[in-house]
């Protein structure tokens, strides 16, 4: 019975460790919108659950891209998180308003 026991508690413990991956996401460089500056436009791949809503094809508006991933057609693996108001670019509204998440880091 001890033996179960530990071997339940081992279990969720492994399965509560991978926690921070699951906040990585596949996404494609799609290169600079005409809408806010030289912000990059940013896809993620169609699968990717836990993006927020009111997405227009997993298509967002980057804020803090390492220069040296903005490469048109790049294949990246972020993290990110919604904007702070501070953070939220101003955008002109010429082309279509795609919405804006914050870059954590990018592998």
């Amino acid at each position: 019975m001890k033996s179960l026991i530990l071997s339940l508690v081992m279990l969720i413990i492994l399965g509560c460790s991978n926690d921070a991956d699951d906040n990585n996401y596949n996404a494609t460089v799609i290169g600079i919108g005409s809408d806010c500056g030289n912000s990059y436009l940013i896809k993620f791949e169609k699968n990717a659950i836990g993006l927020p809503s009111n997405t227009s094809e997993n298509t967002f508006y980057e804020i803090n891209l390492p220069s040296q991933f903005e490469v048109n057609g790049l294949k990246i693996n972020v993290a990110f998180r919604q904007p702070t108001n501070n953070e939220i670019m101003v955008c002109t509204a010429r082309d279509y308003a795609y919405p804006q998440i914050f870059i954590e880091s990018v592998n």
